[in-house]
């Protein structure tokens, strides 16, 4: 359980905020740190974040500083001991992680973390209403004691800060491969280490629909992700016949959110690609196995438009929130089974009716649609 906020004695001046997750919900905590910036407006913001993560709060206007935790064991001790030397009027932990670096800096000022569930550790939460919060409203309540949650969709929805640099730099990339700016461009990310892989639907399926998309619609298909994503994304790219460009693992992290942003439509499995995808305002289907999507579907600006696909198995979901099982409950499933029930034919109409309002095109997916299982 989150232990009561020590009282302020004043207005903080600076305010430490901890960061250490993956890219996914380092976005998803962006709304509240957006909200924390409003109360505390003159407060110094330094926001403590990994290596992996750093980039999807770059310019972003609430964070005054990142301070880079070393991801390395051997550089730990360091990171700690450079955390020691801060001198916070605030703490804010919007991770387990960053508790735990925190406490051993031994950093002494009042301090805020994730609400969980009276004995977790042991039993897990037992409340639907824990079991139904979205990971951003997780994040909205470690700050709840000093900023109540706003209650419009736009102060909900995750923020990327796409620069022109950005925007340039994922242009020339497109014109590099020969595309126009008439093309329909379809982003797609078969990728995703988060789960430890269990989150990947098969390349060999995305490249069913990327091939329908081509011949449909003459769609170009850009793969993207980071540089674990590259074995699967070559696969893919390898069964897509033509029409494909593979930029796994070879953009920063601003520059894959900026060709997300400059494509019609994006499809991707539960990673931060589709998260990124809502926040820019680009249409996407999402590829949902053992992900809950109570928690962790895609939150974007309103209007934006989002079609989730998964199964019906009745031991999915498995992946939840933080708290939601005990630290002793090991996932020991490697099946894909609640992946594998999902078709291609299923993401090909889902596409099809996010690219309606772009393409005109009326005919329905065929039930011959080649390689449609």
């Amino acid at each position: 359980m989150r232990r009561p906020l020590r009282p302020l004695t004043h207005e903080p001046e600076r305010i430490l905020v901890t960061a250490l997750c993956p890219i996914g919900d380092t976005l998803f905590l962006t709304p509240a740190l957006a909200r924390l910036r409003q109360r505390f407006a003159g407060a110094h913001i330094s926001v403590v974040v990994s290596a992996a993560n750093e980039g999807i709060l770059a310019d972003n206007p609430d964070v005054d500083e990142r301070i880079l935790f070393p991801d390395a064991s051997p550089s730990f001790a360091r990171g700690v001991r450079r955390l020691s030397q801060e001198r916070p009027d605030l703490i804010v932990n919007f991770s387990a992680a960053g508790a735990i670096v925190t406490t051993l800096a031994a950093l002494r000022a009042p301090r805020l973390g994730l609400e969980m569930p009276r004995l977790w550790g042991l039993m897990g939460a037992r409340t639907e209403t824990y079991r139904r919060r979205h990971a951003i409203d997780h994040y909205f309540k470690v700050i709840e004691p000093v900023a109540p949650a706003p209650q419009s969709a736009a102060d909900r929805a995750p923020r990327v800060y796409l620069t022109g640099e950005s925007r340039r730099a994922a242009r020339q990339l497109l014109v590099m491969d020969g595309m126009k700016p008439s093309d329909l461009i379809v982003t797609m990310h078969v990728g995703g280490d988060g789960f430890d892989g269990r989150k990947r639907w098969a390349p060999e399926r995305f490249a069913r629909v990327a091939n329908y998309l081509v011949e449909r619609f003459d769609a170009q298909i850009v793969l993207v992700g980071g540089k674990a994503d590259i074995p699967m994304s070559n696969v893919c790219a390898g069964l897509i016949r033509r029409n494909v460009r593979s930029l796994a693992g070879k953009t920063p992290l601003k520059v894959t959110a900026a060709l997300i942003e400059a494509s019609a439509l994006f499809i991707g499995n539960d990673s931060s690609p589709l998260h990124i995808a809502a926040a820019v305002g680009t249409p996407s289907v999402g590829v949902y196995g053992p992900s809950d999507t109570r928690e962790f579907h895609p939150v974007g600006p309103p209007g934006v438009r989002t079609r989730l696909l998964h199964s019906d198995l009745p031991c999915a979901p498995c992946f939840r929130f933080v708290g939601n099982a005990p630290l002793w409950q090991v996932n020991t499933c490697y099946s894909y089974a609640c992946l594998k029930v999902i078709g291609s034919r299923q993401v090909m109409e889902a596409a099809v009716e996010l690219l309606q309002s772009v393409v005109v095109s009326e005919a329905p997916v065929p039930a011959t649609a080649p390689d449609a299982r």
